[in-house]
């Protein structure tokens, strides 16, 4: 069957867009993550901006001075936060190595299981081993910070860059993703809709209530003297953000330890505050804010957290759920497409 001119020219055509298409992506790929990561933050930001807009009708100057805002809040939180938490991890890590940590959980863990010595003994040593491969690591990791200073500096400025144009151009660009969709208008406006819902749920109810709720664990950590409270209250950011674990894998283990040496007092309010006032974020303000913006399907956020964190790193927690998301929403928008079709 010979191929007419015009065949060969949509093929030729097709043939070039791919090949750009590969080498863009090989230009592109030392900033995915900035890039995906300024749309996540172009994305919190767009509410604020409309309001600045209402009164700055100069699309370019409200983008601009939401910009600027954001740099200055991000680059002061992290300016002071990163110099707290490396002073309070080299304590820690100090702390732990000087301390007979082994000895005062041993005989703490005794008194839980008198008849199981041996149990109690390798519980203890565990818990030893694990915060000084915490402590260690985290060392390592702000080594590794400093020497990359550049390239870090390099990925934000592209981040903001990308965050800026985003908030300029969102109406424009949003209408060319609606063009480029291959689904009919009702199927595409039923897309971008479930999409809003899967990328408010998962950046709202898992991340932004995840912080909160780490916070408020935070905050017991410092009404109740716990050690190095800013360092934990990362660490429980981290696991609030986290769906099926939580904040209790950092306070509980806080609380026994300050039992444990002696802090008895203390310790028993911290755990008895992260049970009811952490717990209680957890159990009523996430179902309410998960359930105003979508439902999300808490092993799929799991599994794309997991698998984001070490595919993509720290940002991979909040782009490996959205991927898998509308992934699903895509084979879900193409299996009722093809059933319409048959029928």
């Amino acid at each position: 069957m010979a191929i007419n001119m015009n065949d060969s020219k949509k093929i030729a055509i097709l043939i070039i867009i791919i090949a750009l298409l590969i080498l863009a992506f090989f230009i592109l790929k030392p900033f995915i993550i900035a890039i995906i990561g300024g749309f996540i933050l172009a994305f919190l930001l767009t509410p604020l901006h409309k309001k600045i807009s209402k009164i700055i009708k100069n699309k370019t100057a409200s983008a601009l001075i939401i910009c600027i805002i954001a740099i200055l809040v991000i680059g002061l939180l992290t300016y002071f936060i990163a110099q707290i938490t490396i002073k309070e991890a080299f304590s820690l890590f100090t702390q732990i190595q000087k301390v007979d940590i082994y000895n005062i959980l041993n005989d703490f863990l005794l008194k839980i299981f008198p008849s199981s010595s041996d149990l109690a003994r390798q519980i203890g040593l565990s818990i030893q081993q694990a915060l000084i491969s915490l402590t260690s690591s985290f060392v390592t990791g702000v080594g590794k910070v400093l020497t990359e200073a550049p390239l870090i500096g390099m990925q934000f400025f592209v981040a903001f860059f990308v965050t800026y144009y985003f908030l300029k151009d969102r109406e424009s660009i949003n209408a060319y993703i609606e063009q480029l969709l291959p689904f009919n208008k009702q199927i595409n406006e039923k897309l971008i809709k479930k999409t809003r819902e899967v990328t408010s749920a998962t950046i709202y109810g898992q991340i932004i209530v995840g912080i909160i709720q780490g916070i408020t664990a935070g905050i017991g950590f410092y009404i109740f003297n716990a050690p190095s409270p800013l360092f934990f209250t990362l660490l429980a950011i981290f696991f609030s953000i986290m769906p099926i674990l939580g904040p209790f894998v950092v306070w509980i283990p806080v609380g026994l330890a300050m039992i444990a040496s002696g802090n008895t007092t203390n310790g028993i309010l911290l755990l008895v505050f992260g049970t009811v006032i952490v717990s209680f974020i957890d159990n009523v303000l996430r179902p309410f804010v998960i359930g105003k913006y979508g439902k999300i399907s808490p092993v799929v956020v799991l599994i794309g957290m997991l698998g984001g964190l070490i595919f993509l790193g720290p940002l991979g927690v909040i782009i490996g759920p959205l991927i898998l998301e509308y992934l699903l929403i895509f084979i879900e928008l193409y299996r009722t497409d093809m059933t319409k079709i048959s029928e």
